[in-house]
């Protein structure tokens, strides 16, 4: 009896504790909101990127033109500084001595000793790879004359330029190297020697290429030890020390108007040029031998005695947007040195969608097991919806499905690609494309934005048919949800505004005006609690995050899409300024993780159920 009562007596303190856990009616939701941690998994990677690249034979000193701001490094790029230099070279060559000599603009630069503000230790038009300096000037009546460093004053060789200055294609080893395009006439100048040679090439004939031929805003020129290099639109010509002339076509997808704009570099009997196609898709491609050919990892290039420069991406590596590349016998990899840019507001990644072992921003795709960079097949992503075990992403090449983060297949190359999608109760899918316009004011500068809409309907999630009168235009950015139960929210965020806004219950095919607690359409007040989400979870909860001017998060966990909602304001374990600003680059995961793009790289938070 004894026995029979101590085990009713456990029994009803188990109850009573169960009954009296503060915990037990807790949202699940809520719970893990308020207790949200956040695991770095993307950080920011170092940046390096440039339009031309110098470098000096001996592979020491380093230039770096087209990003940002000018670079150089005398260390074989393993680190960069900022390059102060006058003036505007434009179109001037630029090569770089031995010693960490170079001309710009007509001063010349030493390396070794740049200065802030730089100013020109020297004046020059061009410095061959021993560090000879050398300046063309008028010598009276023995007109444009080659005149020689020595020992800072410039002493005349007496040899005289045959052509005009504008000419001169910049010196490689001991010699400059000119071309009269026009005349047809090349030209040489030996600094160690210092005799000049000059060439006319009467059987070279521009029309053997397709294009204009003489138009100077079409032809580009080149010169490369000995080598002489001429393009336009539709080919290349190279010129070798032997008189030989060897044309080249560009493949015929690529014989176009806009071809050349895109400059050639020259080296030895190797000619770039970063020509496009028909539908206007750049490529770099090499001329040399008896073929011109595609290259990739290729947007500047630059040759030292046994290595290749260039700026580009490399698959698999460690670097988002890509670095200068050294290549040796074939090897590839990203030299070490990082130009610090700064991105808008300081954030590298943009939206970035986590699906499985896999992370997607712009073109790139993260692996968190191998921590590397690949191109993604899929190009950019406008939006992706989870679906019962698979993802479904809308991409800038098509629609592509994966149940693994990994493996994707192509389901269609229609090009609508819909910032907004959902899947109905009814199992219809829903979507609306969301095309931001701008409006600037002429008199006050001032701009205002709308949003174009217009909503689709599908059964597959695949292929889409516009619902008939659903477009339509308000003013702000647009919505950012469009939940399962057809609700879509969008305010008018423009400076001035008086906070009006448009509810629709169906998708985004009808809308509502709101202003001021009420719904004008129906005449009536909003519901007490009234507030629209940003984000739907797989639990059927509905999830917003705005971040304050502080730093501070807040969250909203709403059982509704348009209400009941449990708000808290959290401290962030990672750099929060101006992610304030920033708020509509979180995106969440299958797992209902959230995601977001920080100025210390990618965090990603617990899951919220």
């Amino acid at each position: 009896m004894r026995i029979e009562n101590r085990t009713l007596l456990l029994l009803f303190a188990l109850l009573l504790a169960f009954a009296c856990d503060p915990k037990e009616d807790t949202d699940p939701a809520v719970e893990a909101a308020e207790n949200m941690k956040f695991t770095q998994l993307m950080p920011t990677t170092a940046y390096a990127t440039a339009s031309s690249i110098m470098v000096s034979p001996n592979e020491r000193y380093m230039i770096f033109f087209g990003a940002h701001k000018p670079f150089y490094s005398k260390d074989g790029g393993q680190t960069v500084e900022e390059l102060f230099v006058y003036g505007n070279a434009t179109g001037h060559p630029i090569n770089i001595s031995n010693d960490g000599l170079f001309v710009y603009g007509g001063g010349v630069y030493d390396l070794d000793n740049i200065r802030s503000g730089s100013a020109a230790i020297h004046h020059a038009t061009g410095v061959t790879d021993s560090g000879k300096l050398v300046y063309i000037q008028n010598d009276g009546a023995n007109g444009k004359t080659f005149f020689i460093d020595d020992n800072g004053t410039y002493v005349s060789t007496g040899v005289r330029l045959e052509m005009g200055e504008e000419f001169y294609l910049g010196t490689f080893g001991e010699k400059m190297g000119f071309f009269d395009w026009r005349n047809k006439i090349i030209a040489e100048f030996d600094v160690s020697t210092q005799t000049y040679t000059q060439t006319t090439l009467t059987n070279m004939d521009y029309k053997r290429l397709y294009g204009l031929g003489n138009d100077r805003n079409k032809v580009k020129t080149a010169y490369s030890y000995g080598y002489f290099a001429y393009a336009k639109e539709g080919g290349v010509i190279i010129i070798t020390p032997e008189g030989e002339i060897r044309y080249y076509e560009y493949p015929e997808d690529y014989r176009i108007y806009r071809n050349t704009e895109g400059g050639m570099k020259l080296y030895k009997d190797k000619a770039y040029v970063n020509i496009y196609d028909r539908w206007g898709v750049n490529q770099m491609h090499l001329v040399s031998g008896n073929s011109i050919e595609p290259v990739d990892n290729v947007s500047a290039i630059a040759f030292g005695e046994e290595s290749v420069f260039t700026q580009g991406f490399l698959e698999g590596g460690d670097r988002f947007r890509g670095g200068i590349i050294k290549t040796v016998n074939g090897q590839q990899e990203y030299l070490p040195l990082d130009m610090g840019y700064q991105y808008p507001g300081g954030y590298m990644f943009g939206k970035t969608y986590v699906i499985g072992d896999y992370a997607y921003a712009e073109d790139k795709v993260f692996s968190r097991n191998s921590e590397t960079y690949a191109t993604s097949s899929m190009g950019n992503i406008t939006s992706i919806l989870h679906d019962d075990g698979r993802t479904i992403a809308y991409a800038e090449k098509g629609t592509f499905t994966t149940s693994n983060g990994k493996d994707w297949n192509l389901e269609s190359t229609d090009p609508l690609t819909p910032e907004l999608v959902a899947k109905g109760a009814d199992g219809i899918y829903h979507a609306l494309t969301v095309e931001i316009k701008v409006y600037v004011s002429p008199s006050t500068q001032a701009r205002s934005y709308s949003a174009d809409l217009k909503a689709y309907t599908s059964n597959n999630g695949i292929d889409w048919t516009e619902v008939s009168g659903s477009a339509t235009s308000h003013p702000g950015y647009g919505p950012r949800l469009i939940s399962s139960d057809g609700t879509v929210y969008t305010q008018d965020t423009n400076a001035g505004s008086i906070g009006s806004a448009k509810l629709s219950d169906d998708f985004g095919v009808t809308w509502q005006g709101l202003l001021n607690g009420m719904n004008l359409t129906k005449n009536e007040p909003l519901p007490e609690g009234f507030k629209t989400s940003h984000f739907e979870l797989g639990t059927g909860k509905f999830v917003s995050i705005v971040f304050e001017f502080g730093g501070e998060m807040g969250v909203s966990v709403c059982d509704s899409s348009t209400g009941g909602c449990t708000e808290q304001v959290l401290e962030v374990s990672f750099d929060a300024a101006d992610m304030y600003t920033h708020d509509e680059e979180i995106t969440h995961t299958a797992n209902d993780e959230f995601v977001f793009n920080t100025l210390e790289g990618i965090y990603i938070s617990n899951p919220l159920k």
